[in-house]
């Protein structure tokens, strides 16, 4: 199994690297270069889209890919029951996030805003409810090539609006959410596609045709979505409350410059996503063989421990240079200073994507919504606190606490799950780890002489050598895998 996940962490990773960047610093920054203060709004608006997504997901995703990877012959059974309480939901997820904006006493344009935003996002739910059954089939390498399939549309269509807008003049933020539109549809019916293909399943959801037969499976469905759903809500709370509360204490220019930095840890947390969505099927698959699950843990856990520390100590060194090639005309400390902090999010946001997936897995979700609660709670205060004084870099600092606080309590909350014990030699060395990689950082970012670009590169590699002298990944491991 280890072998198997290696092999296709690496297709994911090359599939999205190949696309994501190019649209996040290519399309999304060119538009916000274009745009100005008006992103902000776009940023607050797109983080409010994710308030209610309880609705819009309502767990089904994870509930679905952990019961089609256990039991596949299930599938003709579940997906058009699943795919209608979907479409209901997402129709009340509209409604109510619409009501909400109106009652912030949003104003007509920005509501006009939220409604494309909105229905943007249920596309993308739709998109990863029915990769959850490709996946969840085993077909990983297909599920990898839809995971950027609706970028790389993007490309094109944000591509043509910006070549074909009149430079000099500003671009219309909602122009850009429609562009997003068409290849999310698109993206969609290719999935749907695909899954046709493999398996064979009406659309009609069975208590259409009768109701009194059919009503104790939907009652069963939205019971055992239930937990997920919960979890869904938590977790965009306390990670997406951030830009909207500086927008409405701060203004929309503060939020802006929070996007920009922002901008950088999606295009990082999308490694870590990458991992949760490939672990979840296989850990679900291995509830019956324990034995399996604790060196699977311990490799995807080293793997994104070591990336994402090495790619954080690399931006957080670089980032006066970054913001000033991102945003050349409004690089400022204040925007490189919050850019520096926000960016140690990634390093606790990708431990909780490895540890919470295995609970999801295992269906030890009510313990997680737990933890999360306090989370949101410490999230609102610090930043109640902290945006009034400092605002997106005390944002910033808000976000790093809270994620810090997930991250440790879902490592607890797995250890004493399956009570395991993790040995003083193992905590050393993810300590010892940091420090190493702080270490470079500093040797090459004060005592060469090389470009920015240059030693960036060269300290986001620093993790490669440091998982061969941690004999976190050992060299007959390398050879094998190569062969």
């Amino acid at each position: 199994m280890n072998r198997e996940f290696i092999v296709n962490i690496l297709f994911l990773l090359f599939i999205n690297l190949l696309i994501k960047p190019f649209f996040i610093f290519g399309v999304d920054l060119a538009v916000q270069n274009r745009t100005g203060p008006d992103y902000g709004l776009y940023f607050a608006l797109m983080n409010l889209t994710y308030i209610f997504q309880i609705l819009n997901d309502f767990g089904i995703q994870s509930f679905n890919n952990r019961h089609i990877s256990q039991h596949p012959q299930l599938l003709p059974k579940y997906f058009p029951n699943l795919l209608a309480i979907k479409i209901l939901l997402s129709v009340v997820y509209l409604v109510i996030s619409l009501g909400l904006a109106w009652t912030m006493r949003y104003e007509p344009h920005a509501l006009w805003l939220l409604l494309i935003l909105l229905v943007n996002q249920v596309l993308i739910q739709m998109i990863f409810f029915l990769r959850s059954n490709i996946s969840g089939l085993g077909h990983y390498r297909i599920d990898s090539i839809l995971s950027s399939m609706d970028k790389l549309l993007m490309l094109f269509t944000c591509g043509l609006l910006l070549w074909t807008h009149p430079p000099g003049r500003t671009l219309r933020i909602e122009a850009f959410a429609l562009a997003q539109t068409v290849p999310l549809a698109l993206t969609a019916l290719i999935a749907f596609g695909i899954l046709r293909s493999k398996v064979k399943f009406r659309v009609r959801p069975s208590w259409a045709d009768n109701w009194r037969s059919g009503f104790p499976m939907l009652v069963a469905l939205f019971r055992g979505s239930l937990p997920y759903a919960l979890v869904v809500f938590l977790m965009f709370a306390y990670t997406r409350l951030d830009g909207v509360l500086l927008e409405r204490f701060s203004g929309k220019a503060h939020a802006e410059v929070f996007a920009g930095a922002y901008r950088v840890l999606d295009a990082c947390n999308m490694l870590g996503y990458l991992f949760a969505s490939l672990l979840l099927p296989m850990f679900a698959r291995l509830q019956k063989q324990m034995d399996q699950v604790k060196p699977l843990l311990k490799l995807s856990f080293r793997l994104i421990w070591a990336g994402s520390v090495a790619l954080a100590a690399a931006i957080c060194f670089a980032r006066h240079d970054l913001v000033q090639l991102m945003m050349p005309q409004h690089a400022s400390p204040y925007r490189w200073d919050t850019l520096g902090v926000l960016i140690w999010v990634f390093v606790p946001v990708s431990t909780t994507y490895i540890f919470s997936t295995l609970l999801t897995a295992h269906g030890k979700v009510a313990a997680m919504n737990r933890f999360f609660i306090v989370g949101i709670c410490l999230n609102v205060g610090l930043n109640t606190f902290l945006i009034p004084r400092w605002q997106a870099f005390g944002a910033a600092i808000a976000a790093v606490v809270t994620q810090s606080f997930i991250a440790a309590s879902m490592i607890w909350l797995v250890l004493r799950t399956f009570k395991w014990r993790p040995s003083a030699r193992s905590i050393l060395e993810v300590i010892g780890f940091l420090g190493f990689i702080l270490l470079i950082n500093f040797l090459i970012e004060e005592k060469t002489t090389f470009r920015w670009y240059v030693k960036m590169a060269l300290c986001a590699a620093a993790c490669i050598p440091g998982l061969l002298i941690f004999r976190w990944v050992k060299w007959g491991d390398v050879r094998g895998l190569m062969r």
